[in-house]
This record gives structure tokens, sequence and C-alpha cells, in this order.
């Protein structure tokens, strides 16, 4: 049996941050399922909750008042380093959450949406009913689309994007041509192995390493075989 208490790998503690798993089998599906939740901060928690729930349509679920000893939390876990900060979580859809964070306003200085490991936006799937009812709701609240709608994927995955007002990049991306009962989602942007080889190629020339990521690509067949994201 297991020992479910030990890591995955044998690298020494304090080897690296991320040590390379061992004998690691395929996985062809994923081990996660979804987002539960995505955190944002912002300085100004009326108006972004205004944003969520009433522009974007998603019902908010909890609230609360964080406690003290903020500064401990923040070395263990990565919260906020206030104490006593609003925190609320909305309904994204496909049982996933988004948490916000009001920080203290001049307590912390706006992101780099740009920079190494910073977020750099949020994407949301929506039917092509709710793709276009969104783009409605987005201009009747003065909201400015910044980008699109434009095809991101072929033949007929579209995106906008826009801000919203802690200026996070939001993204809502459909499949025109798709089935609204059923988004299939990772169908929709699976490549063929063939296509994935090639482009895992532009990365590395470790053939190993390019037939370990293969072999754990899903097995289910590509919605859109061939497809590519465009360049830029």
């Amino acid at each position: 049996m297991n020992d479910l208490s030990r890591p995955l790998d044998s690298s020494p503690v304090g080897s690296s941050p991320h040590p390379r798993a061992i004998n690691e089998l395929p996985v062809r599906a994923p081990l996660l399922r979804g987002i539960h939740h995505l955190a944002i901060n912002t300085d100004d928690m009326r108006t972004t909750l205004d944003f969520y729930v009433r522009i974007l349509g998603m019902p908010l679920l909890h609230g609360l008042i964080t406690g003290v000893g903020a500064a401990a939390r923040a070395v263990a876990r990565g919260n906020p380093p206030f104490d006593q900060i609003p925190h609320y979580f909305v309904d994204m859809g496909g049982d996933s959450t988004l948490a916000i964070f009001e920080f203290p306003q001049s307590k912390a200085p706006k992101a780099d949406r740009n920079s190494v490991a910073g977020m750099q936006h949020i994407s949301f799937a929506a039917t092509p009913a709710r793709f276009v009812e969104m783009q409605e709701r987005l201009k009747r609240n003065g909201v400015e689309i910044m980008f699109g709608p434009k095809v991101v994927l072929p033949p007929n995955i579209q995106s906008i994007y826009f801000f919203d007002p802690n200026g996070i990049r939001l993204e809502i991306s459909a499949d025109m041509s798709g089935d609204a009962a059923d988004l299939k989602v990772v169908e929709s942007v699976l490549m063929d192995r063939a296509t994935m080889r090639r482009e895992l190629g532009k990365i590395s020339d470790d053939s190993a390493w390019i037939d370990l990521m293969l072999a754990n690509m899903s097995e289910r067949p590509p919605l859109y075989p061939g497809a590519k994201m465009p360049a830029g």
C-alpha cells in the first residue's frame, strides 16, 4: 500500500521548490476537478462586487472579514498580509468560484500583469448565446471591450477581452459553432498528437521528454483536428 504521507519524488528536502517527480504513470485525464476559486485583490470591494455580481451576473456566495495574525498567515499560506479585511466569494459558473480580497487603499502597488509569475488574465467559458448577451451587458454598463469579438481558435471559437475595475484583464470565450448544451471546452482546444509533437519540438529537442508529454495527452479525439491558435 502506498504511504500517502510521503512525497511523490525522492529529491532531498529543500533541493528545489519543484523537484522532478519519479515513477509517474501517464496521466490522460485531469487529476484535479477544474477551478475551485481564483483569488484577486482590490482596494474597492463595492465597485468590484458590483462589476462581477451585477454586470457579469455572478451570484454572491460568501462574505466575511478576515481575522488577525495576517503576517503569519502570509508567510505560511500566502494570504494577504493585512488584518481584518473583507473577503468575498462569487459563483462564476461550472462549479467554480471567484474569491476577492479588499486591500487597504494605497497599501499595495498595482500589479504588472505582464511580469513573470503574474496572472495574465482570467478566461470564462460561455455558450454562444451568452457570449452575445455578455457583450451587450458590458456595453450597457459602459465597460469597454478592448479586443474582439474575434476568432482565437479555428474554426469559430471567439473571444472578447476587457478589464475589471482593478485593471485585471478578463476574457470570455465561446465556440460559436459548438453545442450549447455541452461546451466541450477541453476537446475544442485539444490538438492532435502530430501537431502537438511539432509544437513541443519548438521548445525542446529532448525526444524522451516530448514522448513523455505526448503520453500524458488525453486519448479523446480533438473536436477540431489540426486547429491552432494564431500567433500573436
